[in-house]
Protein backbone atom coordinates (compact mmCIF):
# COMPACT_ATOMS: atom_id res chain seq x y z
CA UNK A 1 0.00 0.00 0.00
CA UNK A 2 1.25 3.47 -0.88
CA UNK A 3 2.64 5.28 2.20
CA UNK A 4 0.33 8.30 1.73
CA UNK A 5 -2.73 6.09 1.43
CA UNK A 6 -1.66 4.10 4.49
CA UNK A 7 -1.35 7.31 6.54
CA UNK A 8 -4.82 8.42 5.42
CA UNK A 9 -6.27 5.02 6.31
CA UNK A 10 -4.46 5.09 9.67
CA UNK A 11 -6.01 8.48 10.45
CA UNK A 12 -9.42 7.19 9.39
CA UNK A 13 -9.03 4.17 11.69
CA UNK A 14 -8.14 6.50 14.55
CA UNK A 15 -11.30 8.53 13.95
CA UNK A 16 -13.42 5.36 13.93
CA UNK A 17 -11.93 4.20 17.23
CA UNK A 18 -12.58 7.63 18.72
CA UNK A 19 -16.20 7.61 17.46
CA UNK A 20 -16.85 4.26 19.12
CA UNK A 21 -15.32 5.57 22.33
CA UNK A 22 -17.40 8.74 22.24
CA UNK A 23 -20.58 6.72 21.84
CA UNK A 24 -19.84 5.24 25.25
CA UNK A 25 -19.07 8.65 26.85
CA UNK A 26 -15.43 8.78 25.77
CA UNK A 27 -12.14 7.58 27.18
CA UNK A 28 -8.89 9.21 28.20
CA UNK A 29 -6.39 10.13 25.50
CA UNK A 30 -3.94 7.62 26.96
CA UNK A 31 -6.46 4.79 26.69
CA UNK A 32 -7.44 5.73 23.13
CA UNK A 33 -3.78 5.86 22.15
CA UNK A 34 -3.15 2.42 23.62
CA UNK A 35 -6.19 0.93 21.85
CA UNK A 36 -5.12 2.54 18.57
CA UNK A 37 -1.51 1.37 18.86
CA UNK A 38 -2.59 -2.15 19.81
CA UNK A 39 -4.99 -2.25 16.86
CA UNK A 40 -2.21 -1.16 14.49
CA UNK A 41 0.14 -3.74 15.98
CA UNK A 42 -2.45 -6.49 15.50
CA UNK A 43 -3.19 -5.33 11.93
CA UNK A 44 0.08 -4.24 10.33
CA UNK A 45 0.48 -2.82 6.83
CA UNK A 46 -2.24 -3.82 4.38
CA UNK A 47 -4.13 -5.64 7.14
CA UNK A 48 -5.23 -2.22 8.42
CA UNK A 49 -8.24 -2.62 6.11
CA UNK A 50 -9.46 -5.51 8.26
CA UNK A 51 -9.45 -3.29 11.36
CA UNK A 52 -11.14 -0.46 9.47
CA UNK A 53 -13.88 -2.81 8.28
CA UNK A 54 -14.44 -4.02 11.83
CA UNK A 55 -14.71 -0.52 13.29
CA UNK A 56 -16.94 0.63 10.40
CA UNK A 57 -19.34 -2.22 11.22
CA UNK A 58 -19.34 -1.32 14.90
CA UNK A 59 -19.95 2.35 14.06
CA UNK A 60 -22.85 1.47 11.77
CA UNK A 61 -24.33 -0.77 14.43
CA UNK A 62 -24.07 1.98 17.05
CA UNK A 63 -25.80 4.43 14.71
CA UNK A 64 -28.63 1.92 14.29
CA UNK A 65 -28.89 1.22 18.00
CA UNK A 66 -28.79 4.92 18.81
CA UNK A 67 -31.56 5.74 16.36
CA UNK A 68 -33.63 2.85 17.59
CA UNK A 69 -33.27 3.86 21.23
CA UNK A 70 -34.26 7.47 20.55
CA UNK A 71 -37.42 6.67 18.57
Amino acid sequence: MNRGIWIARKNYLHSLIKNVSEYYSGDSDEFLTSVFEETLQDNPSDEIERAIECYEKVTQHLKFVGKRNHS
